[in-house]
């Protein structure tokens, strides 16, 4: 399957992103793209390189917020019982628990001095607007970020995306046969991916293939990668 197209050279978007102080970055990806795995590498490499980046990952499952999502519905199968909207609301509720927390980093309030996040709001954006098309996904994204960046208080929003591009035969390889709501339909997942390839190239995230000519990439492989995007914004920093 063909990947992602990005609509800007990560040079340019790199040159704007010197400006951010205090760098919020974020991980993305479908379901077993290895989101997590590589936000963890990156914090490694990132303290090694002498930062004090605070860490996050959404669902949170240490939250009443992330444990409601997780244990209610996502694990459940009763995800499909909320509408668009209902979905997209327990996610943002669950961002708004550490909202202030990032916010202080990002203002200078806190020892750390950047955020790294396993998935944002900016995953929302894609899960929500999966299958549409024209007027109906203008508008779905039109009121998501009206509740999420428009409003007071508002959540801060990433200086750079990453986007983990992963072919749906990867995924499904990784999942095995435990998958909760959205990772138990191909389609879905088909879904999915394609709303995120559509925002990468309409916000102009930075992505990056997990597989290459031979197949799929090692973690390192993919860490070497993410690590000299991100380099030049640590030392800057």
């Amino acid at each position: 399957m063909a990947g992602c197209v990005g609509a800007l050279s990560r040079s340019s978007r790199l040159r704007e992103l010197m400006q951010a102080k205090k760098p919020f970055i974020v991980i993305e990806g479908i379901d077993a793209a290895g989101s997590s795995t590589q936000t963890a590498l990156l914090v490694d490499r990132l303290q090694r390189a002498g930062k004090t980046p605070l860490q996050l990952h959404f669902p949170q499952e240490d939250t009443k917020t992330g444990q409601l999502i997780y244990d209610k519905f996502l694990r459940t199968g009763k995800m499909g019982q909320l509408s668009r909207r209902e979905q997209a609301l327990l996610y943002i509720a669950d961002f708004y628990s550490r909202a202030d927390d990032i916010a202080a980093v990002l203002g200078g309030d806190s020892p750390y001095d950047m955020v790294v996040a396993d998935r944002w709001a900016t995953s929302t954006l894609a899960y929500q607007t999966m299958n549409l098309t024209g007027a109906k996904r203008t508008a779905m994204l039109d009121w998501l970020t009206w509740i999420m960046r428009e409003g007071k208080p508002r959540l801060s929003w990433p200086d750079v995306v990453i986007f983990l591009d992963t072919p749906l035969a990867v995924a499904q390889k990784r999942l095995g046969k435990k998958k909760d709501f959205f990772e138990a339909s191909l389609n879905k997942q088909r879904s999915i991916r394609t709303s995120y390839c559509r925002l990468a190239d309409q916000y102009k995230w930075i992505t990056v293939s997990s597989v290459d000519d031979e197949g799929d990439r090692t973690r390192q492989d993919i860490s070497d990668e993410v690590w000299g995007i991100v380099r030049q914004l640590a030392d800057d920093n």
